[in-house]
């Protein structure tokens, strides 16, 4: 079991983060960046950077300084960095955040392959991800299914007796 630090100043969010990620992960939540000595016995860190900057007093919240961490860290943002930063355990997220998505943003933190860039690890949200396109009508046709998928066969013929009706 991992150990998780989550930044999340919504209430609402803290339960669904705690839903997902409980019992594989132990969970300890803070409404803004902690001391680095909080840091210590942590293994992963989730920030969602979005939610923060949404709140009543939004605090400080220090791009540079979360970089610099020695922590693996899943950063939850709207915004796009310039920048991003050159460690191999940082993956960036945009809400909304499925469950599949934070547990394989998790993981690769966890885990992050060798030679990999940050900028090359986003996970993009499902939703985001084009229909396939369907066949146009100026020339293309769609391929026709066979013949023998569109009949429909009923087999099942049940005959009433005489004396049961």
């Amino acid at each position: 079991m991992s150990r998780l630090l989550v930044i999340e100043p919504n209430l609402m969010l803290r339960y669904a983060m705690a839903v997902a990620l409980t019992p594989d992960h132990g969970i300890r939540f803070f409404d803004s960046l902690p001391e680095l000595s909080e840091l210590a016995d942590i293994d992963a860190l989730i920030v969602d950077a979005a939610t923060l900057r949404t709140v009543e007093n939004p605090p400080l919240l220090d791009f540079r300084t979360v970089e610099r961490w020695p922590v693996p860290t899943v950063w939850i943002d709207d915004m796009e960095r310039s920048v991003p930063p050159a460690r191999a355990d940082w993956v960036n997220l945009k809400p909304p955040v499925q469950r599949d998505q934070l547990h394989k943003a998790l993981f690769e933190c966890l885990n992050p392959p060798a030679g990999t860039s940050a900028a090359a690890r986003k996970i993009e949200p499902r939703a985001a991800a084009p229909l396939k396109a369907r066949g146009k009508k100026s020339g293309e046709s769609a391929a026709a299914p066979p013949a023998a998928a569109n009949v429909i066969v009923l087999v099942d013929v049940v005959e009433d007796e005489e004396g049961n009706s």
